[in-house]
């Protein structure tokens, strides 16, 4: 079985700081001024990998029995997600009706199943008028795609198995995604659609989740050896480097000059010359640096623990979901000029749409979400099996948990 942390869980101020940065990049983006603002969902992958990981070792689900254990912390996952996501939809929904946009909603079935990634991918239901309220949802089917699969890999694999798994998963997230890029080259299709296809694959992206999980196998070492974090920096750091120099020095070759040299590197097309493949793994390396920073609560991240900031990252959540709703309102308000607008317009945008997201989801989180997962935790507190007289005797339980 897994090992369990020894060290108490307990919330880190700093790791909230880090998803409060990573939904203002996401807004930003969104309202055009960070175009590399997508690497904060990136983060959020990461951190979320942790989470749930470091929450598996401290046995917030154990039962004694996987197969509970499993279904415990789906429904916590349901409690914790669902019902502010689906109110969500229902605002939209009820907007898209009032505004005459109907036929946006053919991809309710989607969004209801966290299917929305691979709709907006292949198109398999054909819906030819979007609506960007809910462009960003596919990033939450992701991320539940993951958590479908990802616990059976704690629940059912020894310690030993299970951390060969995510060292050879993790490693193995640019070949997947070459694999995946390749078979989906042969199908004729503009480097756009390439771009997006490996961008909102999941398993595409699971290294992601997994490197977050392998943060938070190996965090007793992490914060016991100070060479370790001092190590992953300067791998991180080193890799973007390299990553920034090869592509920089590629652009130019094909004729770009100045500032042009740096487009789609982080932004842009990602995609051709194997940066579909590699730009995600140095986004990754990055965020895990970062999170790892955040644990050990190293005095570079002190201002991500200030009470405004960490406030804003425990609310995230709900402030990436609300964010579009406000970036398509206010940006109604400030009409583009022959569909440009220009840097004080998009400042504008950005203050009051994250303002007003910033507000809204506290009040979910205060009246909605806190005190429905509250509920979750009480109500779906685990209970473990009682043991046989036999199994008292030899010490084991009937069923392992866990892969022995």
């Amino acid at each position: 079985m897994v090992l369990p942390l020894r060290t108490p869980l307990q919330r880190i101020d700093e790791i909230d700081g880090l998803r409060a940065l990573a939904m203002t990049g996401v807004v930003a983006q969104h309202c055009g001024l960070a175009p590399f603002g997508w690497t904060g969902v990136w983060l959020f992958f990461v951190i979320s990998g942790y989470v749930i990981s470091r929450n598996f070792m401290q046995r917030e689900y154990d039962t004694g029995n996987w197969k509970a254990e499993y279904a415990h912390f789906m429904l916590r996952r349901f409690f914790r997600i669902v019902p502010v996501y689906a109110l969500y939809v229902a605002i939209g929904a009820l907007i898209l009706l009032l505004i005459g946009r109907s036929s946006a909603l053919r991809d309710l079935p989607f969004l209801l199943t966290f299917t929305q990634n691979w709709q907006l991918i292949f198109q398999l239901w054909p819906n030819p008028k979007d609506w960007t309220g809910f462009g960003h949802l596919w990033t939450l089917s992701i991320e539940e795609q993951f958590y479908v699969v990802y616990p059976l890999l704690f629940l059912l694999l020894s310690t030993r198995r299970y951390t060969a798994a995510l060292i050879v998963l993790v490693a193995a997230g640019p070949f997947v995604r070459f694999l995946y890029s390749a078979a989906l080259s042969q199908t004729g299709h503009g480097s756009p659609w390439l771009a997006f296809a490996v961008y909102a694959s999941s398993f595409a992206h699971f290294d992601a989740f997994l490197l977050g999980a392998l943060i938070a196998r190996f965090e007793p070492q992490i914060r016991g050896r100070d060479w370790v974090w001092k190590a992953v920096t300067a791998i991180a750091t080193t890799t973007a480097a390299l990553f920034v120099l090869t592509y920089w020095h590629t652009n130019r070759t094909e004729g770009a000059q100045g500032i042009d040299a740096f487009r789609d590197i982080f932004s842009g097309i990602l995609y051709g010359q194997g940066l579909e493949v590699f730009v995600y793994s140095v986004v990754n390396l990055l965020a895990a640096s970062a999170l790892i920073l955040a644990i050990l609560r190293k005095p570079v991240t002190r201002p991500l623990a200030w009470p405004g900031v960490s406030l804003v990252g425990r609310i995230s959540y709900g402030g990436y979901l609300y964010h579009a709703l406000f970036v398509w309102l206010f940006a109604m308000a400030l009409p583009a000029s022959d569909g440009y607008r220009s840097i004080l317009q998009r400042v504008v945008l950005l203050v009051c749409a994250w303002s007003a997201t910033v507000a809204i989801a506290y009040v979910s989180f205060r009246w909605f979400e806190a005190p429905i997962s509250d509920w979750s935790k009480r109500s779906l507190r685990p209970r473990r099996r009682t043991k046989t007289l036999g199994e008292c005797a030899s010490g084991l339980p009937k069923h392992s948990s866990m892969g022995s």
